[in-house]
């Protein structure tokens, strides 16, 4: 884990698109480890930078329409951040989310309505009238 949030985002973006099946199966063990291995307790300070990392990869796929990456990506960032609560973490996400627009909020949207814990933590943005509808629909139905 440690490891993997130690790689540049650019390096880590491409070894992850040359290979989307393999992106996934590393995406989704990192979502496994969320509470550890069984020998490695995460800690704080791990957990924040696994999140932030995470959402540089989804910022990147975003930006790059690289849908199936940015669908994993993302929800591998919620799980960490439902699971951590991470406030540093969360003031890189929230402005990522902001930003937003089109088929990515689309699907960010999607995500979000499937982790009520992390979308939760972005609450502020629910009455943003700058953050796509589709955004604030979901942040504020994990209110509910």
């Amino acid at each position: 884990m440690d490891v993997l949030t130690q790689l540049p985002v650019s390096q880590a973006y491409s070894a992850l698109t040359r290979d989307p099946s393999r992106a996934q199966t590393v995406l989704q063990a990192l979502a496994d480890h969320v509470d550890g291995d069984g020998t490695h307790i995460v800690q704080f300070g791990q957990a924040s930078q696994v999140a932030k990392w995470l959402c540089q990869i989804a910022e990147q796929a975003a930006t790059q329409q690289q849908w199936d990456l940015l669908d994993e990506a993302t929800q591998t960032m919620c799980i960490w951040d439902g699971a951590w609560d991470q406030w540093n973490a969360q003031e890189r996400i929230s402005p990522w989310l902001d930003s937003l627009q089109g088929d990515a909020a689309a699907a960010v949207a999607g995500i979000l309505r499937q982790y009520p814990d992390s979308a939760g933590h972005f609450s502020h943005l629910a009455h943003s009238r700058i953050v796509d509808s589709r955004i604030r629909q979901a942040v504020e139905l994990s209110q509910q």
